[in-house]
């Protein structure tokens, strides 16, 4: 030990044992740096690259030190360094210190740590006698056996220490005892190595190749070794700082992807997963750890190639719990640092789906009932007849019978409850190769299907039409409702579904006009009918303009005197082929074309001439029709016919039913004040017939009431007509409204009449009715009739 002690005091100068503390001191603290990085690496091949460097710092720290301690050896001669041997030991400590680095970043292992104390306590006494070695000078060297086994010894022990307590990832702390370990293990070889050393000086021994000067040596030492030190430390630093940055970089992209709503895929070039976002954990039912390295392809659900740019496919996969779950794939190739890399979004639709679902039910279904609605309706049928499956099934359409007298009566909620009830019946009545739906209001529609035989169409229709006309209960109401259904089966050549949806609205108008609450079948019987009732349409649309139309008067007579008071005109048709024809005929049809209005001005018009012409005493009645009533041109075809006629206001009498009124009551009112501040007449036709309402007769400004003709023509056999005869006479009486009596055909009939103190009639008795020439002639005689002429 004294040896040791003096071979350090004074042998060695202090500046440069100091120095050598500090070298071997800093290239072990840089060579922690340099290990610590690595250990922060993910990439296998950085922590390779990076132990290596810290091994070749440690290496170059422990050469450092042994050559610097070097220059402050002073035996009393001049001595001098070979250059190579200089080198080499270098060399040796760089590639011992990398093997140890290299076994250490594989893991901290009790074996691994024992390995490397072996290899650097052999690499520091290799690097330590082969550098010593390098002593050039006139002596001779041996060496004290005993002190160089304490001195390897001591290596042993405190790199022992070092890799074994000196190392730790999670106790950092712990690295500085590493540090003192690994300067004590320096220290004890060399200076216990040198102790060992004993020099003999002898003159005449030259120095022989390549030499270094003590001060060559030591330029090249301090300089070389803190610069590489420094810029190493320097290096791992900023590396470390910018691998700090980079990976909350990192951390932020991860966040970013994480809280995206697509699943993102990453793969490699070999098409093997490297990274996922949360969503595509989620997607796939997998954790990270479990996903990479897995084939990408089948993960994303992609058993063909894509193509395009970004490339796109709807497809499905299946999750870890065997869940198949449609998405839409985009995949992009991206080249990052010459590594190829296909990304892979994956965007689950079955969110998209279900809104979509829900969006085609708000589009293609009816909110109240639940059935389908019109447009899914023709959707389907169309459907079936571009597949050839819709032959021989048929379209029924149906509609509730006084659907708005339900809502009037009992209120729109009721309406609502008998909609959702019909509904519920029809669906329990459609096979399910058919389709029921609501076309709107009150109309509703079925498409048979294949499973119903064409021949049992109209039986099935009328089953629904006996289902839709029982009660309703609603609130603790019977509400009684009916149906009317018209149906027409689809030919194996049919294309247009406008014509089918035409034909099956024929048979419905058809059961309607048969009394209701019945089922048609459009047939060839029908078909003439509709092609006879198209005739007519089309021939009304041009008689108004070829002057076809006539009017005939019928006297309205005092009942006592038989005096005429007033004519009634009424229409006739002229129509070229086929001779005079009945307003019967052709009036319904006038008023579903909207010719009527044309006719019913004309009529106006013409009655208004007419009677201009008369005795002034005498006055006219034209019919209003219900569709005529509600023309917001009536008013001013009124006024200019009496302005153009020069007919007197009061002269002009309307007659309106009270079908012309019933749906809107107020306008009615209105109009009919309009009418009575103009002048002109206003009677009550039909009275008995319609709703025969009170409040009509109570409300309205009517001038007259006339009964309807049925009542009277059946007073001589039916004791109840003529009580309902009587009644209205005498509601006129009370309301001091002149009541006439229509269709009075016997005498009998007018004794009757008279006898209830009726004051007007009109009928077959007194005159049937007559055109212009016959009225005129009846005018300019006595004006008084006593039969019929």
């Amino acid at each position: 030990m004294y040896q040791v002690l003096s071979c350090i005091q004074e042998d060695h100068g202090l500046f440069y044992v100091l120095m050598a503390v500090f070298v071997c001191t800093l290239g072990a603290v840089c060579a922690l740096v340099v290990f610590h990085r690595g250990l922060d690496s993910t990439a296998e091949r950085d922590r390779r690259l990076w132990a290596a460097a810290s091994g070749m710092v440690t290496g170059l720290g422990v050469w450092g030190t042994h050559f610097v301690a070097m220059l402050g050896y002073h035996p009393g001669f001049e001595v001098a360094y070979d250059g190579t041997v200089t080198v080499l030991s270098a060399l040796v400590a760089i590639a011992g210190f990398v093997a140890v680095s290299q076994v250490l970043i594989t893991g901290f292992g009790p074996l691994r740590r024992a390995l490397c104390a072996f290899l650097a306590t052999l690499t520091l006494v290799t690097m330590h006698f082969y550098g010593q070695s390098s002593l050039r000078a006139s002596a001779l060297m041996e060496y004290d056996s005993g002190y160089v086994v304490a001195a390897v010894g001591l290596c042993a022990v405190f790199f022992g220490l070092t890799y074994m307590v000196g190392i730790s990832t999670t106790k950092r702390w712990r690295n500085l005892w590493g540090v003192v370990f690994t300067l004590l293990a320096v220290a004890s070889v060399h200076f216990i190595g040198m102790a060992s050393m004993e020099v003999f000086p002898i003159r005449g021994l030259a120095e022989v190749g390549w030499t270094l000067s003590r001060g060559d040596l030591t330029t090249f030492l301090i300089a070389g070794v803190v610069l590489v030190l420094v810029a190493t430390m320097m290096g791992a630093g900023l590396d470390r700082k910018v691998s700090r940055l980079r990976i909350q970089e990192n951390r932020r992209i991860g966040m970013l992807a994480d809280s995206a709503s697509e699943g993102i895929v990453i793969a490699d070039a070999e098409g093997r997963v490297v990274e996922v976002n949360k969503s595509a954990e989620n997607l796939l039912g997998a954790q990270r750890s479990e996903l990479l390295g897995r084939p990408a392809r089948p993960l994303a659900g992609l058993n063909t190639t894509l193509s395009g740019s970004p490339r796109y496919i709807e497809t499905s996969l299946t999750n870890s719990e065997g869940l198949s779950i449609p998405v839409v794939v985009r995949t992009r190739d991206l080249t990052h640092r010459d590594d190829g890399f296909t990304i892979y979004a994956i965007s689950d639709q079955r969110e998209r789906m279900r809104r979509d679902a829900e969006i085609r039910a708000l589009a293609f279904s009816d909110q109240l009932s639940g059935l389908a609605n019109r447009e899914a309706f023709q959707r389907e049928l169309i459907a079936m007849i571009d597949a050839g499956t819709g032959a021989h099934t048929a379209v029924i359409l149906l509609d509730l019978d006084e659907f708005k007298g339900v809502n009037d009566q009992f209120g729109h909620s009721a309406g609502d409850t008998v909609i959702i009830e019909t509904a519920k019946r029809l669906g329990q009545l459609v096979p399910k190769d058919g389709l029921a739906a609501r076309l709107g209001g009150d109309e509703f529609a079925v498409l048979t299907g294949r499973s119903i035989p064409a021949a049992d169409v109209e039986a099935f229709a009328g089953e629904c039409v006996e289902a839709l006309s029982q009660p309703v209960l609603h609130e603790g109401l019977a509400i009684r409702s009916s149906a009317s259904a018209g149906a027409c089966i689809i030919g194996a050549e049919a294309s247009d579904i406008s014509e089918l949806l035409k034909s099956a609205d024929r048979a419905l108008y058809a059961a309607k006009a048969d009394g209701r609450r019945r089922a048609r079948v459009y047939d060839e019987d029908l078909h003439e009918r509709f092609e006879a009732r198209r005739n007519v349409e089309i021939a009304l649309s041009k008689a108004v303009e070829n002057d076809e139309f006539v009017l005939y008067y019928q006297p309205k007579v005092c009942a006592a005197t038989r005096k005429v008071l007033a004519y009634e005109a009424l229409i006739r048709w002229e129509r070229p082929g086929h001779g005079l024809v009945m307003p019967n005929d052709f009036i319904d049809v006038a008023e579903q074309s909207m010719v009527v209005n044309d006719i019913g001005r004309w009529c106006i018009m013409e009655a208004c001439k007419a009677a201009a012409g008369w005795e002034t005493h005498l006055g006219v009645s034209v019919n209003l029709s219900a569709r005529q009533f509600l023309d917001p041109n009536l008013y001013g075809d009124v006024r200019e016919a009496l302005r153009s006629s020069g007919l007197e206001p009061h002269r002009l009498e309307l007659e309106i039913t009270e079908t012309a009124i019933i749906h809107n009551i107020h306008v009615a009112a209105s109009l009919l004040e309009k009418f009575k501040k103009l002048g002109v007449q206003i009677a009550l036709d039909d009275f008995g017939t319609g709703y025969s309402s009170m409040r009509f007769v109570q409300q309205l400004p009517f001038d007259r009431i006339k009964i309807d003709r049925s009542f009277v023509m059946a007073m001589d056999t039916d004791e109840k007509a003529f009580a309902i005869v009587d009644a209205i006479l005498r509601l006129g009486q009370s309301l001091s409204i002149p009541v006439v009596a229509e269709g009075v055909e016997t005498e009998a009939q007018a004794l009757r009449l008279l006898e209830a103190n009726c004051l007007e009639f009109q009928g077959f008795l007194i005159s049937h009715p007559a055109p212009m020439p016959v009225a005129l002639a009846e005018i300019t005689g006595e004006q008084q009739v006593s039969g019929a002429g």
